[in-house]
């Protein structure tokens, strides 16, 4: 029995509400790790204790609240129901990423100059820091296009396709580190906010060039609920501790991301955009289409 889009009474965004909940359990328990049991030299765990499968619980629930509600739900907004419209929260989320990004591509370009990029990374980073330069400028011209609803991003389809790149970059300089991953902390939320950024940013492409089918925007809902989770638990952690005067505690390696929690906010702002100017499921477009042939 195909259960994709069947239930109507299961709001998209009933998954966005469930994360919040879920964040404001697992942000403390993340809290003290840095502050007890994580190595601030590298970020691992000293110690694995009650917190850490409190993490991984908290942490899988998320993912899969995500994954099963959105596929469940009739109601997720069409891939092609792209509008333009004013819309100042998306414009300022948007430019807020770019600049994230601009940072993030900047400490990149200073990594190669100043020679801390090793020779095996060093490729990663170099698409890292060209593909931000791309990336940013496109969120730039996003954000533009939803400050005055005329500029059309939507022309710029190749390069809807930076940001995935920028992201692949990233996630391959964390993956090359060798480590043993039973032990790690920091690097284990990064690998989760790339790996469902990856997937955001690929359905993000198809939508915003007008290549998506059916499935891109429950693909987009999924996984940026999932980016929500891990950036927010990853980041806000850190905050807490830089606000509280223990900034002492933040492994050196993993520092506060503003390009990751803008990129959460923009997330958020993309998804209740999408569910404001909704019109039609994809699933009832097609079957609308079937029943007319």
């Amino acid at each position: 029995m195909k259960l994709v889009g069947k239930f109507k009474k299961i709001n998209p965004v009933l998954p966005l509400y469930i994360v919040v909940g879920l964040l404001c359990l697992a942000i403390p328990f993340r809290t003290y790790q840095l502050l007890f049991i994580t190595e601030q030299a590298t970020g691992f765990y000293a110690k694995l204790d009650w917190s850490v499968y409190a993490i991984y619980g908290l942490s899988a629930l998320a993912i899969l609240v995500s994954v099963i509600l959105v596929n469940l739900a009739k109601n997720v907004p069409s891939s092609r129901d792209e509008i333009r419209k004013k819309n100042v929260f998306l414009a300022v989320t948007s430019i807020l990423f770019a600049i994230g990004i601009i940072i993030d591509s900047v400490l990149a370009i200073t990594s190669i100059l100043a020679g801390i990029a090793g020779a095996d990374s060093l490729g990663s980073v170099v698409i890292e820091a060209v593909f931000g330069v791309f990336a940013a400028i496109y969120f730039m011209i996003f954000g533009i296009s939803n400050f005055d609803g005329k500029t059309t991003y939507f022309q710029y389809r190749f390069m809807a396709l930076a940001p995935l790149a920028w992201t692949t970059g990233r996630i391959i300089i964390r993956f090359m580190k060798k480590i043993s991953y039973v032990n790690v902390a920091d690097l284990m939320l990064e690998i989760f906010i790339l790996a469902s950024m990856m997937i955001f940013f690929l359905a993000f492409a198809r939508i915003s060039s007008g290549l998506s089918n059916e499935k891109s925007m429950r693909s987009l809902f999924a996984s940026g609920y999932v980016c929500i989770f891990f950036c927010s638990l990853a980041n806000i952690p850190r905050i807490v501790l830089m606000v509280t005067g223990n900034g002492a505690h933040i492994p050196a390696e993993y520092p506060l991301s503003f390009c990751d929690l803008a990129f959460a906010l923009f997330v958020v702002a993309y998804i209740v955009n999408a569910m404001n100017k909704a019109v039609v499921n994809d699933y009832d477009e097609i079957n609308m289409n079937e029943d007319e042939n």
